[in-house]
C-alpha cells in the first residue's frame, strides 16, 4: 500500500496543477466578498454553485449558513472530513474591506475554504479517493471567529441559532455525523514555505453585560441620575485591579470593550454595554475568572446603586491537540515539502472553535505559512499563490495518508482520542448547562 500512497502523491500533485486556476480563482473572489459570522450567505451560495457546476449535491439547513458534500468510494474505510471556515473578521482600516461592514478576511478563511474545495475535487476527480476507500466530506463551516456576539445572542434567544460558533451549530445539527478524523489547514503567520501544527489554545466564556442606571438631565440635574457610564468605568476598573491575581501558567486573557456608552450627550447614560471575552488554558480557570468578572461588573452597579445583567454563554473550549494526528502531519509534512519544513507549535493564548469539535471527533488544524502583516489586522494579506497548491495538497495527501492500509492510521487516532463527550448531544448538553444570565447586586 505504500506504492499506492506515493503513487497518489504524485497524482494529486498533478491534478491540482491542473485544477489551479480555478481554486485561485475562488480563494480570490472570496477575499473580496468577505462576510461576518452566520451571514456567510454570498459565500455560501458562491460554494454551491461550484459544487453544482463540478456535479455534486450538497446539504444545507435553512436557517443557518454552511454545507456538507460527501463522496463515497462505497468500499469499507473511514470517513474524512476536510473542512474550511467561511467567515471573515471586522477590520474597517484593511484595503480590502467592505466599506460598508467592515468585513475583511484579515484572517485567511477565503485560503481555507478555496484550499478545502480544491482538496476535494483533486481527490474525487483524479479517482485517487477509490483506490484507498471510505469516504471524504467536504464542509463548509460558519462562524469560527466570535464577534457580535451581541447579535448573536439574540439569534439564540429567537431559536435560530443555538451556539456562538460555527463548528458547535454544525455539530449539533448533525453535520459531522459518521465522521472519523477533521482536518483543516489556515492561512499561516509568515511567508517561508513551511507548515505550522497548531499547538494548544485557551478556551474562553464570552458575556455580555448591560448597566441600567437612570437618565436624567446631564447638566441641569445630574443627582437624579444613575449614571451607568460610570457604573461601567468602576467596574472595568475593578477587574483591572483583578489582573495580578491572575496565573501566568494558566494564560489569561480578558479583554472587554464598550458597545454602547449612551445615547445623547447631555443625559446621564442611562444604559451601557460591555463585551467580554475570558480566556485561559484550561476550563476550571476559565470559570473562575469568569466568576471573577462577574464580581467586578456587580461591584460597579453596586456602587452608584443601579443594576448589571450579565448574559454568560460559552465561547470555546480549549483546544487539545491529538498527538498521533500530529505526527501523521508531520509525517505528510515531510512528503509532500521535503524534510524538516514542519513546526510544532506551542501553545496559544487565542481561541478556536476546533477545540469544541475535538471534544467529540478528533480534528487537527495546520498553518501553511505564505502570508505577510499581522493576523485580524489591516496589512495581512496572501504574500505568495504557492498558497493555493500547497494547503490543498497537503489536505488531500492527509486524507490519503489517513485512509492508507484500511484506515490504519486514522483508526489509531481515534482509538488514541480521549474526547470530553461520548457524542455531539453530551457536548451541547453541556454548552447549554453553562448558559447564564444573572443580575447583580
Amino acid at each position: 500500500m505504500e506504492g499506492i500512497y506515493q503513487s497518489a502523491i504524485e497524482r494529486l500533485k498533478e491534478e491540482i496543477k491542473k485544477q489551479l486556476p480555478e481554486i485561485e480563482a475562488n480563494g480570490e473572489w472570496l477575499w473580496h466578498h468577505p462576510e461576518t459570522g452566520f451571514k456567510e450567505i454570498e459565500t455560501q451560495k458562491h460554494c454551491l454553485e461550484i459544487l453544482k457546476k463540478h456535479g455534486f449535491e450538497v446539504v444545507t439547513w435553512d436557517d443557518v449558513t454552511g454545507f456538507t458534500c460527501t463522496y463515497d468510494t462505497k468500499k469499507p474505510g473511514p470517513c474524512i472530513a476536510i473542512m474550511g471556515e467561511m467567515d471573515s473578521l471586522i477590520c474597517y482600516t484593511h484595503p480590502d474591506s467592505n466599506s460598508e461592514t467592515g468585513a475583511a478576511h484579515a484572517c485567511g478563511h477565503s485560503v481555507q475554504v478555496a484550499s478545502a474545495m480544491g482538496a476535494f475535487f483533486a481527490l474525487v476527480e483524479s479517482k485517487v479517493i477509490d483506490d484507498f476507500g471510505g469516504k471524504v466530506m467536504l464542509v463548509g463551516v460558519p462562524a469560527e471567529e466570535c464577534l457580535e456576539t451581541e447579535w448573536r445572542m439574540q439569534e439564540i434567544k429567537k431559536g435560530r441559532l443555538h451556539f456562538l460558533g460555527g463548528k458547535a451549530e454544525l455539530l449539533c445539527r448533525g453535520a459531522f455525523e459518521g465522521v472519523d478524523v477533521v482536518l483543516s489547514m489556515h492561512a499561516g503567520f509568515r511567508n517561508d514555505g513551511t507548515i505550522s501544527i497548531v499547538g494548544s489554545h485557551n478556551g474562553f466564556t464570552s458575556k455580555n453585560v448591560t448597566f441600567k442606571g437612570r437618565s436624567a438631565h446631564a447638566a441641569a440635574d445630574p443627582k437624579n441620575g444613575i449614571n451607568a457610564l460610570y457604573m461601567a468605568n468602576i467596574a472595568l476598573n475593578a477587574l483591572n485591579a483583578l489582573r495580578e491575581t491572575f496565573s501566568d501558567n494558566e494564560t489569561v486573557r480578558v479583554h472587554p470593550i464598550i458597545t454602547k456608552g449612551g445615547t445623547v450627550v447631555n443625559a446621564i447614560p442611562e444604559e451601557v454595554c460591555v463585551e467580554c471575552q475570558c480566556r485561559a488554558k484550561n476550563m476550571e480557570t476559565v470559570l473562575s475568572i469568569s466568576k471573577q468578572f462577574d464580581n467586578a461588573m456587580g461591584a460597579g452597579a453596586y456602587a452608584f446603586g443601579g443594576k448589571v445583567v450579565i448574559d454568560t454563554q460559552l465561547g470555546y473550549l480549549p483546544y487539545r491537540p491529538v498527538k498521533e494526528l500530529d505526527q501523521v502531519a508531520m509525517q505528510v509534512a515531510d512528503d509532500i515539502l521535503g524534510k524538516g519544513k514542519w513546526e510544532q507549535g506551542g501553545h496559544n493564548c487565542g481561541s478556536t472553535d476546533l477545540g469544541d469539535l475535538n471534544e467529540v471527533i478528533p480534528g487537527i488544524q495546520v498553518f501553511v505559512n505564505y502570508t505577510h502583516g499581522v493576523h485580524h489586522a489591516a496589512d495581512y494579506r496572501i504574500a505568495d499563490r504557492k498558497i493555493y497548491e500547497i494547503s490543498p495538497l497537503f489536505l488531500a495527501v492527509m486524507t490519503c495518508k489517513l485512509l492508507d492500509n484500511n484506515g490504519e492510521l486514522a483508526k489509531k487516532v481515534k482509538e488514541a482520542h480521549k474526547p470530553l463527550f461520548a457524542n455531539a448531544q453530551g457536548y451541547c448538553n453541556y454548552v447549554k448547562a453553562l448558559a447564564t444570565k444573572e443580575i447583580l447586586p
